[in-house]
């Protein structure tokens, strides 16, 4: 689930509607997080309760019903370059034993992907190099010198070589690729499965968004 919003105004917010399809209550949480990315890649998600009013963070959902939740950004009206955040819905399991002892504890997670960005925002993509990590695997490094966040896979990969041309789009690239996000005026570094006739050093490569 990905959502795009304004740093302000009526599109400043979302609904999310989450359906109960068992046959006893839900309880669930829901809380936001920067998303951030590590230099080797990996997202690294630090809690927080100040950019986003939710509505409810806690609920009971009976069975078969479904409950909407408003999340609304409420951080800082002007912003130079879009955020990420993940925003986090938490099946708690509720187990009510015999007595008057309960006991808590996490079941169900998914996370989805919130976007704030400014009006008139725009991503600039810069291929800085790749080399050739194995038989079939490129290692591309990338930056994105723009102040709107670029969605790796939702973008296309022509591969040009040996008088032969490659395109990566959709589910294909989705599964060839590592990375799935690059941040506003930041680089990181992937690794693309290629097919081995193409060489990295000898092939041209342009990413389409």
């Amino acid at each position: 689930m990905v959502a795009e919003l304004e740093s302000m105004g009526s599109q400043s917010q979302q609904t999310m509607r989450i359906l109960n399809t068992s046959n006893e209550p839900l309880t669930i949480e829901v809380s936001a997080h920067d998303l951030l990315i590590t230099e080797e890649g990996n997202e690294d998600l630090v809690s927080n309760e100040e950019d986003f009013l939710i509505i409810p963070m806690t609920t009971i959902i009976p069975p078969g019903k479904s409950q909407s939740v408003i999340i609304r950004y409420i951080g800082e009206p002007i912003i130079e370059a879009s955020k990420a955040y993940r925003i986090t819905v938490n099946q708690v399991a509720v187990d009510v034993a015999e007595g008057t002892t309960s006991g808590f504890g996490m079941s169900v997670s998914f996370k989805t992907l919130f976007n704030v960005v400014p009006k008139n925002a725009e991503a600039k993509l810069v291929i800085k190099s790749k080399t050739q990590e194995s038989n079939d695997i490129w290692k591309v490094l990338l930056e994105n010198t723009g102040n709107k966040y670029i969605r790796l896979t939702q973008s296309q990969w022509v591969i040009k070589g040996n008088n032969e041309k490659l395109v990566l789009e959709g589910e294909d690239l989705s599964k060839a690729l590592s990375g799935k996000l690059l941040l506003p005026n930041s680089s990181r570094e992937v690794t693309i499965k290629i097919p081995a006739q193409f060489n990295a050093e000898q092939s041209e490569l342009e990413v389409l968004f």
